[in-house]
């Protein structure tokens, strides 16, 4: 409903955010890695192998099996799939070890966080760090750069792990830094809840109207529409982590208030 552009810098900034530039930079820098990774003859192999070795697989996490599989509909083309019944025994065997992700105990353990800085596309990352970027800088300078970096992987690691409990028996791994910018939203919520945002506002998908809206307005309409599309991603199969944004951000509206309550806020 509401997409923001930029928040009015109702409180102007007046720090260097160095932990949201490095956040970014980080993220840029993983995906990067994972374009050059999927080049090549064996590209599709790496590629899908980096993800479920270091995105958050709450099977293989919780199951603290450092060897596990990868489902072949995940691995292998659409035509591929179609020729699979047909290969040989030697073949299958083959088949069967590029399946298999041979990773270690602590890269189960650090799933929870690598995953943050991983995305499943372009669109994905530059939607996140968008986003992220519109209400870190305020949160970062209100917080202090140490408290802020603590917290950014706090509530990050929060969501991860809400995702996995709630998704216990998925082999599906989960990337994405949106947990964790839904954290930073959910600060700002608290935080600034009266400073304006500049948003596109979508009612109705050909009526879009430049406005400025209170914090409270856009942040607490992005929560209600993942709640909602939380209800329905069973029955409709979405594939987006909805339930690690509304914990993310929940999250950080906890910490938010406790912050806000010592006096320092």
């Amino acid at each position: 409903m509401f997409f923001p552009l930029h928040d009015q810098n109702n409180e102007t900034v007046k720090t260097v955010p160095i932990v949201s530039y490095t956040i970014i930079g980080l993220c840029l820098l993983v995906h990067l890695y994972s374009v050059i990774l999927g080049i090549g003859p064996t590209g599709r192999a790496n590629l899908v192998h980096f993800i479920y070795r270091h995105g958050l697989v709450p099977q293989a996490f919780f199951a603290e099996e450092a060897t596990y599989k990868i489902p072949m509909q995940n691995f292998l083309p659409p035509a591929d799939q179609k020729a699979e019944s047909q290969v040989s025994e030697l073949q299958a065997e083959l088949l069967s070890e590029i399946l298999t992700v041979k990773s270690s105990g602590f890269w189960l353990w650090l799933m929870p966080l690598t995953c943050m800085f991983m995305h499943a596309g372009w669109m994905h990352l530059l939607t996140n760090m968008w986003f992220f970027w519109i209400f870190s800088d305020n949160v970062e300078e209100r917080l202090g750069l140490p408290l802020f970096a603590a917290f950014y992987l706090i509530v990050g690691v929060v969501s991860s792990l809400a995702h996995a409990v709630l998704q216990s028996t998925s082999g599906v791994p989960m990337i994405g830094a949106s947990g964790a910018v839904s954290g930073v939203m959910g600060a700002y919520l608290i935080l600034f809840p009266r400073n304006k945002i500049t948003s596109y506002f979508c009612p109705i998908w050909f009526f879009i109207r430049r406005i400025d809206v209170p914090a409270i307005v856009v942040l607490g309409c992005y929560l209600l529409l993942n709640m909602l599309q939380m209800s329905q991603s069973s029955r409709i199969g979405a594939n987006v982590a909805f339930d690690a944004h509304i914990f993310g951000f929940l999250a950080g509206v906890g910490l938010a208030t406790l912050y806000k309550r010592s006096g320092k806020a």
